[in-house]
């Protein structure tokens, strides 16, 4: 079940064009969001915003200098930061593990 809110967005005062939106602290407290949490907006096709508190580990690689360049060269190709290239691949060799797993 999805409830959905409707929330302004502001734009700083700082003439920087940076934008911000305040979270009603009921709706904090109902989704057990706190000052701090990672949240994770996604724009939908109709045009809204769904917000999702995401729920980091840490993932420790062992990459020899070389490994580490060809990894993000690949990853700026890609248009992507290091960071999301590593969670790409990690998500998918957990799909892929996943699906072995259960198909024998």
């Amino acid at each position: 079940m999805s409830d959905t809110h409707i929330i302004e967005i502001k734009e700083l005062e700082d003439g920087s064009g940076d934008s911000y939106i305040e979270i009603p602290l009921p709706l904090l407290k109902k989704m057990n969001w706190v000052e701090g949490d990672d949240l994770r907006l996604d724009r939908r096709k109709d045009g809204s915003i769904r917000v999702k508190k995401v729920n980091f580990e840490t993932v420790e690689l062992d990459f020899d200098e070389d490994e580490l360049f060809k990894y993000m060269q690949i990853a700026h190709e890609k248009g992507i930061s290091f960071n999301q290239f590593c969670g790409n691949a990690l998500s998918e060799a957990l799909a892929k593990a996943e699906f072995e797993n259960e198909c024998g």
